[in-house]
Order: C-alpha cells, then sequence, then structure tokens
C-alpha cells in the first residue's frame, strides 16, 4: 500500500468524524476490517471484533526506563460489531470502535491485565488466541474477527550489523485466520506492507475491496 492510498484513507477519517487520529495505522486497520469483512461475506448480523495491542511503556506510571528492552504491550478489543455495520457505515463508524479499543488502555486497565497475569498458577491458556476455533458439529463458515499487529513506528531497516541495512524485514509465520501485520516498506518512501492470512477462497475479494474502497 503506498503513502498516497495510506493519505487518501487518512483524509476520509478526518472528515467522517471531525478529530485527529493516530492516521496511519488506524486508517490501515479500519480498512483491513472493513474490507476483510467484506470478502468474508458473512451474514450481516455475524458479530466480529478486532484485536491488538498497545505500548504500554508511558501508559504506566511511573513509566518505563527509557533503556528498558523488550515487549510492553496490553491487548485490547474494539467492542463487539455486526459485519453489517462494518461494511455498510462510512469509514469513520469502523474508526471510533477502534478508538473505542485504544481508549481502553489507561493504566488502571494494564495493571489489571499484570494483576490478572500474577494470580494465575498457570498461563499456558493465555499463550492461546481467539482465533483458534474448534468445531464439534455443524459448518464452519470461518473467523470473523481479525488480530492486527503495527510495526510501522518500528526503525526495523536502520539495523546495520557490518553487512548493511536489511533488504526485507516480515513474519516468519502467519499461524492463524485473519492474523495481519503492518510493516514498512524497505522503500523508506511511506508505503506499507501488510502481511495477512485468510482463507485462500477470500484472499483476492480482499484484495479486490481493499484498493476499491480507497
Amino acid at each position: 500500500m503506498d503513502q498516497k492510498g495510506s493519505d487518501t484513507m487518512s483524509e476520509r477519517l478526518v472528515s467522517d468524524t471531525n478529530r485527529n487520529l493516530s492516521l496511519n495505522n488506524e486508517a490501515i486497520t479500519v480498512q483491513i476490517w472493513r474490507s476483510g469483512s467484506k470478502a468474508r461475506n458473512h451474514d450481516k448480523q455475524q458479530p466480529t471484533i478486532v484485536r491488538f495491542v498497545g505500548d504500554t511503556r508511558n501508559r504506566l506510571k511511573p513509566s518505563l526506563p527509557r533503556n528498558f528492552f523488550g515487549n510492553a504491550l496490553a491487548r485490547t478489543l474494539t467492542p463487539i460489531c455486526s459485519s453489517g455495520e462494518i461494511t455498510s457505515n462510512p469509514l469513520g463508524y469502523a474508526a471510533q470502535k477502534v478508538q473505542e479499543g485504544i481508549d481502553k488502555l489507561t493504566e488502571e486497565y494494564v495493571r489489571s491485565q499484570l494483576d490478572f497475569l500474577a494470580s494465575q498458577e498457570n498461563i499456558d491458556w493465555v499463550r492461546g488466541s481467539l482465533h483458534f476455533v474448534r468445531v464439534l458439529t455443524g459448518l464452519f463458515f470461518g473467523n470473523p474477527n481479525f488480530s492486527i499487529v503495527s510495526w510501522l513506528s518500528m526503525p526495523v531497516y536502520d539495523a546495520d550489523f557490518g553487512w548493511g541495512k536489511p533488504l526485507y524485514m516480515g513474519p516468519g509465520d502467519l499461524n492463524e485466520d485473519g492474523k495481519v501485520l503492518i510493516l514498512p516498506s524497505p522503500s523508506g518512501d511511506g508505503s506499507a506492507i501488510i502481511a495477512l492470512r485468510l482463507q485462500t477462497a477470500h484472499m483476492d475479494a480482499f484484495q479486490k475491496f481493499f484498493y476499491e474502497d480507497i
């Protein structure tokens, strides 16, 4: 996705919501949710959510040290919406739901997650995901949700261990239907790479709707 497409979606979101947003991340997230819901062609009443993570370094008081090394993330979710609401309303509707998920990431919310995990004797189950679906009876129409992580702010192409800058950095595995990574392009021109996993039957439709709606 090039910079022009991202800017166009960002402008539409500002127009729809009349507020300033974390434009690139939010614009791309909203477009993925909307296009993916169209491509999956679920019933209009099918519940759908987006799960994502937020950096907690500056959400805690006191903040984590600047030289802290490692992940400091908390999971959050959008409110439950119907597929029909996401696909039929303007982009600003889905953007509002994404923002509501972001707004949950208060210090109290983050600490409640830490306290809950600390109270568990075994946290292996936490390593699971809302995407793992076990179907015992009936037909399986696919996962209606998305798990979206953005690495746009990570300086992944600044690393140089003596062999020059990386030519490409990306995920080694996307193990779940609906898992998405938004990556900066190695070209450095502001464009982004969207790595995602959908059912094979939905990939062409996703690409069609994604660019059609820009």
